[in-house]
C-alpha cells in the first residue's frame, strides 16, 4: 500500500504530514521511527497525523508524534504545518478551523497569504528578576551589548529569561550560558532569550537553553519574549519576532485585556511524495 504524505517546514521544524481523512492506514511507531531517519527516509524532526474528529463540533483532529514515534504535545509551528494543508487541500473550506488536539481544541484561522493564526496561553510573568553573574557586568568587553542587569522571569512550559541587548550580534552567547549554568536560579532546561529591540514593532531574538545549546524557537519562547517585551513598554501590543539564528520570523499580539496572546506563522511545503506501508 502507498501512503500520501506532505512534507512541511515552520518556525524552524520541519514535519511529515499525513492525511488520514482521505486516506486510511495504522500507523505504528516502528514506522516512523523509519520515516524520521534523513538518510534512508523522508527525515523529519515530528510527525503530524489528521484524522477524523471524535468531537462533533471539531473540524478534524491532530496527533503529533517525535522522530522516535512517541506522541508529544503540539507546537504553534505543528498547526500552522497542518492548518495550511488542510487549507490548501480544502479537507475544510473555511478559514476558520476547530482543531482537536492532544489534551485541547483549539480555533485557528488560515489567512489569504497562508499564515496561521493560533491562540496561545499566557505566560506567567514572576515577581524576582534574576541578576547577571558578576563576571559579565563588571568586565569592559560585555559593556557594548549590556543593556540591562538582570532577566526579566516568566514561565510557560519551563523556564524562560529574557534580557534586552543593544545588538544580538556581539552577544558572547556560548560563554553567557556556560555562567548562567552555575546559577542557583536558572536550572538546566531554563530558556535564555536575548532581545534586540529594533523598533516599537520588531524584535530580533537569540535563544538557548541550559544544558541543549541554540534552539529554534518554539512557541512559548516567543511567546514570553513578547510578553516581556511588551509589558516592559519596549514594543507595542503587536510584535514582529526575527530570530537571529535562522529566517524564522512570527507575529505576536497581545490585544488589550484578553487572557490569550495570538502566534501568526507561515508554513512551507516543502514536497509531496508517496511511501511504502
Amino acid at each position: 500500500m502507498l501512503l500520501r504524505f506532505t512534507k512541511m517546514h515552520g518556525l524552524g521544524n520541519d514535519l511529515m504530514v499525513l492525511d488520514l481523512i482521505s486516506q486510511y492506514a495504522y500507523i505504528q511507531p516502528q514506522q516512523m521511527r523509519a520515516w524520521s531517519d534523513r538518510r534512508t527516509g523522508v527525515g523529519f524532526r515530528r510527525l503530524a497525523l489528521i484524522e477524523v474528529p471524535q468531537q462533533p463540533d471539531v473540524d478534524f483532529s491532530c496527533r503529533i508524534f517525535d522522530d522516535n514515534g512517541a506522541e508529544v504535545d503540539w507546537l504553534a509551528s505543528d498547526l500552522c504545518c497542518v492548518a495550511r494543508l488542510v487549507a490548501d487541500r480544502r479537507l475544510i473550506s473555511k478559514a476558520q478551523m476547530r482543531v482537536e488536539l492532544r489534551h485541547a481544541v483549539i480555533d485557528v484561522e488560515v489567512h489569504t497569504d497562508g499564515a496561521v493564526s493560533v491562540p496561545l496561553e499566557l505566560p506567567e510573568t514572576l515577581v524576582d528578576r534574576v541578576v547577571l553573574p558578576d563576571g559579565l557586568l563588571h568586565t569592559p568587553a560585555h559593556a557594548s551589548w549590556l543593556l540591562d542587569s538582570s532577566f526579566a522571569m516568566l514561565s510557560i512550559n519551563g523556564l524562560h529569561a529574557v534580557l534586552q541587548v543593544s545588538d544580538v550580534a556581539q552577544v558572547p552567547i556560548a560563554e553567557l550560558a556556560t555562567q548562567l549554568e552555575q546559577h542557583t536560579r536558572l536550572p538546566r532546561g531554563t530558556t535564555i532569550s536575548v532581545v534586540q529591540v529594533q523598533d516599537r514593532n520588531n524584535l530580533t531574538v537569540l535563544n538557548w537553553q541550559l544544558g541543549l545549546g541554540m534552539i529554534d524557537s518554539f512557541h512559548s519562547c516567543l511567546s514570553a519574549v513578547a510578553i516581556a517585551a511588551m509589558e516592559q513598554g519596549w514594543v507595542n501590543r503587536q510584535v514582529h519576532i526575527e530570530l537571529a539564528s535562522s529566517k524564522t520570523r512570527a507575529w505576536l499580539q497581545w490585544p488589550e485585556s484578553e487572557p490569550l496572546i495570538y502566534f501568526t506563522g507561515s508554513a512551507t511545503r516543502v514536497y509531496e511524495g508517496q511511501i511504502r506501508l
